[in-house]
């Protein structure tokens, strides 16, 4: 496929242009790494992280991440707020028309190269928060909520720079919640972490749920 042209992932440019949404599904259907169609897996991290809650050690996950695999991993809904949304799930624009993207993507493969809701012919799009678009305040609303029951936070892989994601903890932070990160490599706040861990997740986040008293599992 040619060299990505970043504008064509702007919303505008999804609701004004069909070739934009032809191609948009095309790279869906194709990716098995990124996408509705991905088949990565959820890693030592993720099921660390379910171990948290299993323990009864986490108010809510926050991520910007749009693969479900917090889910996947063993969550319920509910206790996770995606903030870019989840690749998985596709919307009509137009009316509250709701499908896997699974279900979209066979539609897609039968020749409909440009979706259209069944029920009111509308534009349909994954669930996720393109360029241009606001992010859904449930999931903010759920983000705050997590973070003010929180005694602690703990952000995983993150460079802390992609806003309003970021002030979430940033905000916890300054308020006195002591922060933990686990990042490879720098982040705009690590001025505001109680300790910073320079390692891979998949190997730092099981040992910190241990430290905490969680069982973790394999």
């Amino acid at each position: 496929m040619d060299q990505l042209d970043p504008e064509d992932f702007h919303i505008d440019r999804y609701v004004t242009s069909r070739r934009v949404r032809v191609m948009r599904w095309r790279l869906h259907q194709q990716s098995g790494w990124l996408g509705a169609a991905s088949h990565v897996k959820p890693n030592r991290a993720h099921l660390a992280i379910v171990d948290l809650w299993t323990a009864g050690r986490m108010s809510g996950c926050v991520t910007q991440n749009i693969d479900g695999l917090h889910q996947d991993a063993g969550l319920p809904d509910d206790l996770v707020a995606e903030l870019h949304g989840n690749v998985r799930k596709t919307q009509c624009m137009n009316c509250a028309g709701e499908w896997p993207t699974a279900e979209v993507l066979r539609w897609v493969e039968v020749g409909k190269e440009d979706p259209v809701c069944p029920h009111c012919g509308g534009m349909v799009k994954t669930a996720t928060v393109s360029f241009g678009q606001m992010l859904p305040a449930r999931e903010i609303q759920k983000a705050r909520f997590f973070s003010a029951m929180a005694d602690g936070i703990l952000v995983i892989g993150s460079t802390m720079s992609v806003y309003p994601a970021a002030e979430i903890p940033a905000a916890a932070a300054r308020s006195g919640i002591p922060m933990v990160i686990v990042n490879l490599g720098a982040t705009d706040h690590d001025h505001l972490a109680r300790v910073k861990v320079s390692l891979p997740a998949g190997e730092a986040v099981p040992a910190l749920v241990s430290a905490l008293g969680a069982e973790v599992g394999d």
